[in-house]
């Protein structure tokens, strides 16, 4: 039984307080307890006590990340701030999170309760995401339908660092979702927006690396995707080096077919295609490479995968 002689604003920088605490778990027993047990005038600091650790999360963002419904309505009765930011390293708020979790009626509730489909501040710093682009990369359709509705950004940037644009991230699901790469292309996403900084890729490197074949058809087909655009700095590469490290025979033809550069260079090393599927022991790329004018050694790569 909680009481109101517990500290409710006990914790420190590797702890929940109580009432996080109780919200990660979805108690909604001990959030009503916790929430009736603070005086008035404390109320406000104990529901928007900010997020502990590098990786910290409020505890409406917590709710809103695991689906916690019930937990969610009680913390916004309660006053709980849609905009809070979270830890450092992943500066995501109540509404991204909800977003990524695919959490439609959350996503009404925060929106009911003023949170910004497109925040003000931008994508996170690290996991560079706006609501959107979160919900497109969880595969989420409902979740887009409504925020596209309600005037989302389709073409928002990703994070300085990292992140991906809804397109990006609708493209690299593994297994693909061909329906929601239509409804953002037709809701006017750009195909050839660059990789973020440090940790991205474009849209049609996500599908090469994941191997979807539809999509990236798709891409080439109807969105006249770029299949020279360089990746990100880190491990970066372009579409063919993608298909070539994960060893997908069709899609490395496919990229061939669109003009693909089978010599072409990436990376701080400078490695080719033939080298990146050399070092993934993908005999059939690279033959297929080989054929297609591939010159060099198969050998001294490097994995040069994205992400």
């Amino acid at each position: 039984m909680i009481t109101s002689t517990i500290d409710l604003d006990s914790g420190d920088y590797h702890r929940l307080t109580p009432l996080q605490l109780a919200a990660r778990e979805g108690d909604i027993i001990a959030v009503q307890e916790i929430l009736k047990a603070t005086p008035p005038h404390k109320l406000s600091s104990v529901v928007n006590a900010p997020p502990t650790g590098y990786y910290g999360m409020t505890a409406l963002q917590v709710a809103c990340l695991r689906s916690h419904e019930e937990v969610v309505r009680a913390l916004l009765g309660a006053g709980a701030d849609v905009h809070m930011a979270g830890g450092n390293n992943t500066h995501r708020n109540a509404l991204e999170m909800a977003c990524g979790a695919g959490n439609t009626a959350t996503v009404r509730m925060l929106l009911d309760h003023g949170a910004e489909v497109n925040p003000r501040r931008g994508a996170g710093r690290y996991r560079g995401r706006t609501p959107l682009a979160a919900a497109a990369e969880g595969g989420h359709v409902g979740v887009v339908r409504l925020l596209l509705d309600l005037g989302a950004h389709v073409n928002a940037s990703a994070g300085r660092a990292s992140g991906c644009t809804p397109l990006q991230g609708a493209c690299s699901l593994p297994g693909g979702n061909v329906g929601l790469v239509r409804l953002l292309l037709d809701s006017g996403a750009g195909v050839d927006a660059p990789a973020a900084k440090t940790r991205g890729w474009t849209a049609l490197q996500g599908a090469c690396l994941v191997g979807n074949v539809e999509v990236v058809g798709l891409l080439l087909a109807w969105g006249g995707a770029d299949v020279s655009a360089p990746g990100s700095a880190f491990k970066g590469g372009t579409a063919l080096h993608a298909a070539c490290a994960r060893g997908w025979v069709e899609i490395v033809a496919r990229l061939l077919d669109y003009g693909a550069d089978v010599n072409g260079e990436a990376g701080w090393d400078r490695q080719k295609p033939l080298q990146t599927a050399a070092v993934g022991g993908h005999v059939e790329v690279v033959e297929m490479l080989r054929r297609a004018g591939a010159v060099g050694r198969a050998s001294g790569g490097r994995c040069i995968l994205q992400g």
